[in-house]
């Protein structure tokens, strides 16, 4: 393996380019010195679920080295390489445009990531523009699924003896999930209704509200949501609407499931 420039950071680590097995590869090196080793623990082992699953929409997980907090060097994560840009990236450049085609292919291949992480029990729990790749031929993959989690198939939500203590970015968290209740796939899919609704009015949820607790407490308690987008009468923007405001609803119950979000999608592929 050898490492190379630095292409990204965050609370737990650095994300370099490199070259794994002859191949251009981003590695993750979790800093030992972070002063929440426990949380960077917890991130570190949702990484390995991925290990054993591979899905074109997917960043794939090629190998880890787990010596966590060992003399022997710090954790370290290989993954799949996606050159380019993030699809938070887009939103903030006002010279990309993101037409209604744009914005369904990369709502239904964020539907096919997640579907298939369903399919194999996990909740990607951390679903947001900053988290969806951008590859070259303008597709998207999912990627960081450091806050993943394994789902029961037998009750539908996480196992309070095997919860995490993460869960994801506040603004796109639902609110179920602030509330401290186990989480479930439909989580996901409150956050896909936050992505689609930054797609189309291509501004941060809540805005300039800078306090995490804030967002917590109007979410749980009075039911924010982002501020709605005036669509002009526009009959597919109308439909887009409807589509998101159903997958932020306050119950998990009265969502889609990412399955129904897939066949909703695919007719406006096909109508568009």
């Amino acid at each position: 393996m050898e490492k190379k420039s630095l292409i990204g950071a965050g609370g737990f680590g650095s994300v370099y380019l490199g070259v794994f097995a002859k191949r251009k590869v981003a590695i993750k090196i979790l800093d030992k010195r972070n002063d929440n080793g426990a949380a960077q623990g917890e991130s570190f082992r949702a990484e390995l679920r991925l290990l054993t699953l591979e899905n074109d929409n997917i960043v794939k997980i090629l190998a880890a080295k787990a010596q966590m907090m060992s003399s022997d060097g710090p954790a370290i994560v290989i993954m799949e390489y996606v050159p380019g840009r993030n699809l938070n990236d887009i939103i903030n450049n006002p010279d990309e445009l993101l037409p209604p085609k744009r914005r369904v292919k990369y709502a239904l291949l964020l539907c096919y990531a997640l579907d298939y992480a369903h399919r194999n029990n996990i909740v990607h729990l951390d679903v947001k523009p900053a988290n969806l790749l951008i590859t070259p031929d303008d597709k998207c993959k999912l990627g960081d699924f450091g806050c993943c989690q394994r789902v029961e198939s037998e009750t539908g939500t996480v196992s309070p003896t095997n919860r995490s203590t993460l869960s994801g970015t506040v603004a796109y968290r639902a609110p179920e999930v602030l509330r401290g209740q186990p989480p479930t796939f439909k989580a996901d899919v409150y956050s896909v209704g936050i992505t689609l609704w930054q797609m189309f009015s291509r501004q941060p949820p809540y805005g300039n509200e800078a306090h995490p607790h804030v967002i917590i407490f109007r979410v749980v308690a009075y039911n924010l949501r982002p501020e709605l987008v005036d669509v002009k009468e526009d009959p597919f923007e109308v439909y887009y609407k409807d589509v998101y405001t159903t997958c932020w609803g306050a119950c998990p119950k009265d969502r889609p499931s990412i399955t129904d979000l897939i066949q909703v999608i695919d007719l406006w592929k096909h109508h568009l």
